[in-house]
């Protein structure tokens, strides 16, 4: 298994996709960022708990994979209250903020995580975090300064690219030497394929998403107005 190749694979199907492309050259609406932030947050909700649910099913059957999924867990608890200032800067009220729903390729992804962490092999969870920290590794940075250089952003709401920039980079490495050295089983390393492409298939689905800028991406709680986006009183 190629874990150079696959990271290669993950970078050059970011740096292509349009959204992105678009963003390097210095075009990109701040309705964008703002809805790619919201499905970040929303996301990040559940990395410690899917993580850690796949570690649960793996300690009786790969005890030192289950051992890295515990610490991961750990390590990625909170992660959404640093895209949650983000937002705020952004513009998005306390209000907007708990109300924020993942938008439908979002949405597919956690229910593919939940799946494999519950359901199938769990191992296959590590094809969604290699595909994710691969990107956030190498690309995050990148991001961050165009976003700001095109937005003005002066260095705000840009919290989370940033932090994970310098935090992925680090995992990335790790997760590949557990990889190459545990994920060595045919069923393990067809899950971890199906995984590394689906998650990055439904990634690129959250940058078409984010690339539509006004679609609804808040659900309006009782009693409550939203005001981010048109028509953002509605379900998506």
């Amino acid at each position: 298994m190629d874990l150079h190749a696959l990271q290669k694979r993950a970078v050059d199907a970011l740096m292509q996709h349009q959204v992105v492309a678009s963003l390097m050259r210095g075009v990109v609406e701040r309705d964008a960022y703002r809805c790619y932030l919201g499905d970040v947050y929303c996301y990040a909700q559940h990395s410690s708990q899917v993580i850690a649910l796949a570690g649960t099913r793996l300690v009786p059957r790969h005890p030192p994979l289950a051992q890295y999924l515990f610490r991961h867990a750990e390590e990625e608890l909170g992660h959404e209250r640093w895209a949650a200032p983000d937002l705020v800067a952004l513009g998005t009220g306390e209000r907007e903020l708990r109300s924020i729903r993942p938008s439908s390729p979002c949405m597919q992804m956690l229910a593919l995580e939940y799946y494999y962490a519950a359901h199938d092999n769990p191992v296959g969870l590590f094809g969604w975090m290699f595909a994710l920290e691969s990107l956030g590794g190498i690309v995050g940075d990148r991001m961050a300064q165009a976003l700001d250089r095109s937005l003005g952003l002066g260095r705000e709401a840009l919290n989370f690219l940033t932090r994970h920039a310098a935090a992925d980079t680090h995992h990335s490495r790790d997760l590949a030497r557990v990889i190459g050295e545990q994920v060595v089983e045919p069923c393990d390393r067809e899950a971890f394929a199906t995984m590394f492409s689906e998650s990055l298939r439904l990634y690129c689905g959250i940058l078409d998403h984010a690339g539509q800028g006004a679609a609804p991406w808040i659900v309006a709680m009782p009693g409550t107005a939203t005001s981010l986006g048109a028509g953002s009183a509605t379900a998506s």
